[in-house]
């Protein structure tokens, strides 16, 4: 009767029979009792859901009558027939029209408990692969000399050779590909991420049956379209949420697998694209069913398309697959705010369509909504953590941050004196808000490149004598008549800038924990910076409030390879020097505590007798700042070394810089071990092995652009295969 009201009956065209009418009509107690207990006890079904049964079904939930009292006291012979529409009698029920109800509705239900069953099984494997990992490598970190048996393994070094080092194919890895087109994940992750599209292209395709005939579909292929469209829907809710959890800053398995948040953010891409594919083929499926036999057709569908629930379902669908087309990396690259507000509002109107679209059509039957509620709790526990991150780490305040230009390059460093005490360390970055640019919810990533504890010396606290010794180089460059060697260096009044910052951020270095970044100005924010900066009264230094939300990452997992390291070697690209910074003064202050006391922590770097720093960048005034404002402070450390690069320099001028530096620098002495500038590119093949030493434990830290991450994969993957014994560790700006 539901089903032909459905089809265009008028509901006036017959009467409507109430809850109380039910559950007083013998005819109907004792047919539905009878019906009830001679077919489910053919199903097996117990006295006690029997009896459940026709408490919801027959009496609509009322106490009385009860199942055993209604039940007739002699079996009725008369059946029903198919198109029967009034019961005056106790009956059987039509033989037929029972078992093609019952058959439709089993199926039905088989198959909404594959749909759930299925989404579990995904979620179960693709967490359960990153929970276990985190588990290996927390196993790792706690046990060390667990990781040590598996270097000196011969399976670990084949591993190592063809599975956890090399590119997906070739390789370019962090390099994007030919027209910015996107990045080709390691070998690693690219295998994890093949086995996730695969297994979501065979749970979406696999187990569909149909029951015939059918009381719901008017055909097979209506009720192939159906399930397929049901299932490619539910998956996709799943891939939506998992692929929220992916995108987090605070997402737990990054602290406990070790991966860093490029790695979630590429696994974060892929789930987004297979939920936009799954909720493309969704809608596909839904719209061809109308136009299968007895359908419908155009009628039908444009029927179903305007109810409210229907072009919510579309609202979604065109906005998830908006929200996975504008997230191409030329986009990211070139428009990266525009590309992130645009992420989050299209996220949203998804997330809200998906819920419209779902809740008030099917209610809460079929469990749709749980996935929607998984996707809500990732997101919202993220923004919430973030909240609490930013009040946490300035509940006293805002932070004074002293802004200074680098002369003669875009670059600036920025020194955050924090109002609360926290403890940093290596690898770590945080994200800086900066309200007074006029954007207050605006915030990036920056690598922490030095930190200063509270009573220990900043680390610019040599900024003044840095410049007095760039005044010595200009002088001798001047006399030397090497005149384009001077406007590398810097002019005369950017040193007076300069020289004025120093002594305006001299008063600023109180007795409170402080950290260091050096940052490229690009487009966005740090653009807007600049102009502000340059736009000060003293035009390369100034003073504004910021607030911090980190620090992230630097996890123990991540670094784990540290750990039992001989030799660390650090292969730096320009503004990758940042990363580079935290782990020398990690290493330096390793050292100290080892000379001091005993029983202090020896660091992450437990067994580190070597630290090599190989870095290329193309400024020279980039260099010697750093050459002199955190290099010089871990001069005397036993065990560093440096070798640096100019790649904007030619080779006349850098011999000359080289004799020129060497004399400054004893004179002033803040002479570095091998602190030798050379002009061009460095051999990476030449730097790797040129640190290594059989039976030796050699691990290489990489930063920079990603041409010169893949060659340095490249170079440690053949040294690997030639029975050297290194760990890679990588830190990418993939984002």
């Amino acid at each position: 009767m539901v089903m032909d009201m459905g089809m265009g009956m008028s509901m006036d065209m017959s009467g409507t029979t109430s809850d109380e009418c039910y559950a007083s009509n013998i005819p109907w107690l004792q047919t539905m009792a009878y019906c009830i207990q001679q077919n489910c006890n053919a199903d097996g079904y117990s006295a006690e859901k029997q009896a459940k049964c026709f408490s919801t079904q027959a009496v609509a939930g009322a106490s009385q009558p009860i199942f055993q009292d209604s039940l007739p006291a002699t079996v009725p012979t008369v059946e029903l027939s198919a198109d029967a529409m009034w019961l005056n009698a106790t009956s059987l029920v039509n033989r037929d029209t029972y078992y093609a109800t019952h058959g439709t509705l089993g199926e039905f239900a088989r198959s909404e408990y594959i749909h759930t069953r299925y989404s579990i099984i995904l979620y179960l494997i693709v967490i359960g692969i990153c929970i276990g990992t985190g588990i290996l490598a927390q196993t790792r970190s706690v046990f060390p000399g667990l990781q040590k048996k598996l270097q000196i393994s011969t399976l670990w070094a084949k591993l190592q050779q063809y599975i956890f080092l090399p590119a997906l194919f070739g390789s370019r890895h962090l390099e994007p590909l030919p027209g910015n087109i996107g990045y080709v994940p390691g070998r690693t992750l690219g295998i994890f991420i093949s086995i996730y599209i695969i297994m979501n292209i065979i749970l979406s395709s696999i187990s569909f049956r149909n029951f015939w005939p059918n009381v719901w579909f008017s055909s097979k292929q209506f009720e192939t379209c159906e399930y397929v469209g049901n299932r490619t829907g539910t998956l996709s809710l799943v891939n939506m949420s998992m692929a929220i959890l992916f995108a987090g800053r605070n997402n737990i398995l990054i602290g406990l697998t070790g991966w860093s948040q490029t790695t979630f953010l590429t696994l974060h891409r892929w789930a987004a694209r297979v939920a936009s594919l799954q909720a493309v083929v969704h809608s596909i499926a839904y719209t061809v069913a109308y136009f299968e036999p007895g359908s419908g057709g155009a009628a039908g569908y444009a029927a179903e398309a305007a109810k409210p629930f229907y072009w919510w379902g579309i609202i979604a669908t065109i906005a998830l697959c908006l929200t996975t087309a504008f997230a191409i990396l030329p986009i990211r690259i070139r428009f990266y705010e525009l590309f992130l507000i645009t992420h989050i509002v299209l996220v949203i109107i998804a997330l809200v369509g998906c819920w419209y679209h779902l809740v008030p059509h099917f209610g809460f039957i079929y469990g749709y909504q749980v996935w929607l509620y998984i996707a809500f709790a990732f997101w919202s526990v993220d923004r919430l953590a973030r909240l609490a991150r930013v009040a946490y780490y300035n509940r006293r305040g805002s932070s004074t941050a002293v802004v200074e230009a680098l002369p003669d390059c875009d670059i600036m460093q920025v020194s955050v004196f924090l109002p609360v005490a926290w403890e940093f360390g290596p690898g770590q970055h945080t994200f800086l808000y900066v309200p007074g640019l006029g954007k207050f919810w605006e915030n990036h990533p920056f690598s922490i490149a030095g930190w200063k504890n509270k009573g220990q010396s900043s680390s610019n606290a040599s900024t003044s004598a840095s410049l007095s010794d760039s005044t010595v180089k200009e002088e001798k460059v001047k006399d030397s008549g090497a005149v384009s060697l001077a406007t590398d260096l810097g002019s005369q009044s950017n040193l007076t800038r300069s020289r004025q910052a120093a002594q305006s951020q001299q008063i600023h270095v109180q007795d409170r924990t402080s950290i260091q970044f050096l940052i490229r100005v690009h487009s966005g924010m740090t653009s807007t910076l600049q102009r502000r900066l340059f736009s000060s009264p003293s035009s390369s230094s100034m003073e504004l409030s910021v607030y911090t939300e980190g620090p992230y990452a630097g996890h123990r997992a991540t670094l784990q390879p540290l750990s039992c390291a001989d030799t660390v070697l650090c292969l730096v690209g320009g503004i990758g020097i940042t990363h580079a910074l935290g782990f020398i003064q990690e290493y330096a202050s390793s050292n100290l505590q080892r000379g001091e006391s005993v029983g202090k922590s020896p660091g992450i770097m437990k067994k580190a007798k070597r630290f090599i720093l190989a870095w290329s960048a193309r400024e020279m005034a980039l260099i010697e700042h750093v050459k002199q404002n955190f290099l010089a402070q871990q001069d005397g450390v036993e065990g560093i070394e440096y070798s640096l690069w100019c790649t904007g320099l030619s080779n006349l001028v850098a011999q000359d810089l080289d004799s020129m530096d060497n004399g400054s620098q004893r004179a002033e002495g803040l002479a570095l071990k091998t602190a030798v500038i050379a002009a061009g590119r460095m051999d990476m093949g030449t730097v790797i092995r040129s640190s290594l030493e059989t039976g030796y434990q050699t691990t290489v830290l990489v930063c920079g652009p990603g041409s010169m991450a893949d060659e340095a994969t490249r170079q440690v993957v053949n040294c690997v295969k030639d029975g050297f014994k290194l760990d890679l560790i990588e830190e990418a700006y993939a984002w």
